[in-house]
């Protein structure tokens, strides 16, 4: 299951009902949160095949960033930034696996190449 919320509500927080084979359920998304993010609902996905009672519901979260802000919503954005000590050309590029863990490659390449 996907769900859309929007940057604000990633931001801050925010509970969403969703609905599983049971009814509607609440899911709390943290603030902070980022595209990407899975919260699992235990016990309330589709039953096992193989019997061991029923798995667990993922809920995947997107954040929708809008595309078309007006000039009073621009300049919200912009001194949040600036609040927050950002700069909009400040980018920050990561390879694939250095972003939060080094990956097994990246650990063997680095134990090879002393």
């Amino acid at each position: 299951m996907f769900i859309d919320i929007p940057m604000t509500s990633a931001a801050l927080g925010t509970a969403v009902k969703v609905e599983t084979l049971d009814g509607e359920q609440e899911v709390s998304i943290k603030a902070g949160s980022s595209s990407g993010t899975v919260v699992h609902l235990k016990g309330l996905g589709i039953t096992r095949l193989r019997g061991g009672g029923r798995g667990d519901l993922h809920v995947h979260v997107e954040i929708a960033t809008p595309s078309k802000l007006d000039k009073a919503q621009e300049e919200l954005l912009k001194t949040l930034a600036k609040a927050r000590g950002e700069k909009l050309d400040d980018v920050k590029i990561h390879r694939s696996g250095d972003r939060h863990e080094s990956s097994v490659f990246s650990r063997f390449k680095d134990a090879f190449s002393r």
